[in-house]
């Protein structure tokens, strides 16, 4: 009889202490879940904001495609021509002092053309460009010109851009920061508190793409005065998130 009544207040021991731990866990889970913020530092008052900076600089380099298209009876014939005004093209190019390095093939292709009816070739086309760097902007006009003259029947895409931008970036990161802290200066003021220490700040950076100007001329036409060219500016921005303290 002493037994049993032992074995039942184990029993009931064991019963209660399976209940305690239950609520603990269950309490454990009850409880919410830490705020993470994605920025700044836990527990501060703090204000973020995005700041814009954007800085302008003139271009001092172009690039451009230039081309020769060449169209003859038979591949061998239309190849040969090509290649005869392309190397002209080359060697116009070097002569104006483009260096190796910036002139670059861009496209080659061969391919027959048809009559009408789309079935029977009536010849073929044979295309070679190349990518050309001018880092002399007063020279592009009478580049163009020049290789035109040379046997250059295709030209177009030209595009700008500034070789060393870091100045313009400066500038930019210097003006995206005075930004931020006049955005947070006027959301603490509005809120009752005054602009702290900078916590975090990242930076993202962006610069106006090349702006392409089309340049096309007919084959067999003479150049007679160099082609007016407007380099204009390229535009250079960079945001900044900024987390400040409030006090």
């Amino acid at each position: 009889m002493v037994q049993r009544v032992l074995i039942t207040v184990g029993a009931v021991g064991v019963i209660l202490l399976l209940v305690v731990l239950a609520g603990v866990v269950g309490v454990l889970y009850a409880r919410p879940a830490t705020a993470q913020t994605s920025v700044g530092v836990p527990g501060m008052r703090q204000v973020t904001v995005v700041g814009h900076g954007e800085s302008q600089g003139r271009p001092d380099m172009a690039t451009v495609q230039i081309g020769v298209d060449s169209e003859a009876p038979t591949a061998k014939d239309a190849l040969a021509q090509n290649n005869t005004q392309a190397q002209a093209v080359l060697d116009k190019l070097k002569q104006l002092g483009i260096a190796e390095k910036d002139i670059q093939t861009s496209n080659f292709s061969i391919y027959p053309t048809y009559a009408t009816d789309g079935r029977q070739v009536t010849g073929y086309h044979v295309t070679n460009s190349v990518s050309v760097k001018i880092r002399n902007l007063d020279q592009s006009g009478t580049l163009l010109d020049q290789v035109v003259q040379a046997g250059a029947n295709s030209i177009s895409g030209i595009s700008f851009s500034v070789t060393d931008p870091q100045s313009q970036l400066e500038q930019a990161r210097k003006q995206a920061v005075e930004d931020a802290k006049a955005r947070a200066t006027q959301l603490a003021t509005s809120g009752g508190a005054t602009v702290g220490e900078m916590l975090v700040i990242t930076e993202n950076i962006g610069s106006q793409p090349p702006v392409p100007m089309a340049f096309e001329r007919a084959a067999g036409a003479v150049a007679d005065q160099s082609v007016p060219v407007q380099a204009g500016e390229q535009s250079f921005s960079v945001d900044v998130q900024v987390t400040f303290a409030l006090r």
